[in-house]
C-alpha cells in the first residue's frame, strides 16, 4: 500500500550518488522470456541489493492507490539518478501500459530515463541474429545462466510459491550486475561506457565490487538464490555472494 511504496522510495532514493535499477515484469500465462499480450501480475524492481515485487492488481485496485502507484514508479522511472536497465524494457513497459491504463504516463518511454537496454549489449556480444536470453547473458558474462523453470508459471497466483518469489526477485536483482559487468570489460577494452556524458562514466565508477562466482545447484551451473522474506539471502551453495538483499512483497 501507500507505506511500503513510501519506503520503497526512500530506500532506492536515500542513497548518494548514482545507482542501477533493475527492471522486470511478469504476467498472466507467461513473463518476460515469453507469452502474449496477457494481464500484467508483477513488476519487480531491483536496486542496491533490495529486490521490491509489486502486485498491480492489487495496488491498482483503487483510485487512490493507484496514484499511489503512478507517483511511486513516476519518481523512480523520471530520477537522473538512477539508471534503468532492463532486458526488453521497453516491451516489457508497453506490456504494462496496454494492461494497465493509470500507469501509462509513468512508464511511457519518455519517461523512463535515462535507461538501457542489456537486449542491445547482447546482441554486440552475440550478433544481432542472437535469441534474446537474459539467461544466455549471464551465462556469458556472469559464468551462469538463470534457472528458468518458473519463467511460464502462473503468476496469476496468492501468495506465489518460494521458487517464483526467488526467480522474480532474481530477474530484478541480475540485471544491474549484468550491467555493470558489461561496462567493467568495456572500459578494460578500451571502450566508453555506455550513454552519454559524465553520468555514464560515475555509473560505472559507482560498483568496484567484484563479480561475484555462480553456486552449483541439482548438478548444473544455475544462478540462484535462497529466499527468506524480509531478511536477507545469499546462493544456494559455496563462494561469494552472487546477489545479497532483502525482498519485500507490495
Amino acid at each position: 500500500g501507500e507505506e511500503g511504496l513510501a519506503k520503497m522510495l526512500a530506500i532506492i532514493l536515500a542513497g548518494h550518488g548514482l545507482a542501477r535499477l533493475g527492471i522486470d515484469a511478469e504476467w498472466v500465462g507467461g513473463s518476460s522470456c515469453g507469452g502474449g499480450s496477457l494481464s500484467v501480475q508483477w513488476l519487480q524492481l531491483g536496486c542496491r541489493g533490495e529486490a521490491w515485487l509489486l502486485d498491480l492488481p492489487t495496488l491498482i485496485a483503487t483510485p487512490s492507490s493507484a496514484a499511489h502507484l503512478q507517483a511511486a514508479l513516476g519518481a523512480l522511472f523520471a530520477s537522473p539518478r538512477l539508471l534503468k536497465v532492463g532486458f526488453g524494457l521497453a516491451a516489457d513497459l508497453r506490456v504494462v501500459r496496454s494492461a494497465h491504463g493509470s500507469l501509462r504516463c509513468c512508464c511511457a518511454p519518455s519517461a523512463v530515463s535515462p535507461s538501457v537496454d542489456l537486449v542491445n549489449e547482447w546482441r554486440k556480444l552475440r550478433g544481432a541474429g542472437a535469441v534474446s536470453s537474459l539467461s544466455a547473458l549471464c551465462a556469458t558474462v556472469l559464468g551462469a545462466p538463470l534457472d528458468k523453470r518458473c519463467c511460464l508459471s502462473n503468476w496469476g497466483r496468492r501468495p506465489l510459491a518460494a521458487q517464483q518469489l526467488e526467480y522474480a526477485a532474481l530477474d530484478a536483482l541480475v540485471l544491474p550486475t549484468a550491467h555493470e559487468e558489461l561496462e567493467r570489460r568495456r572500459i578494460r577494452a578500451g571502450g566508453a561506457p555506455a550513454g552519454t556524458g559524465l553520468a555514464a562514466h560515475c555509473f560505472c565508477a559507482c560498483f568496484a565490487k567484484p563479480v561475484a562466482r555462480a553456486a552449483l545447484a541439482e548438478g548444473e551451473r544455475v544462478v540462484r538464490v535462497e529466499l527468506r522474506l524480509g531478511r536477507t539471502f545469499a546462493p544456494i551453495g559455496e563462494g561469494e555472494p552472487f546477489a545479497r538483499g532483502t525482498v519485500r512483497v507490495l
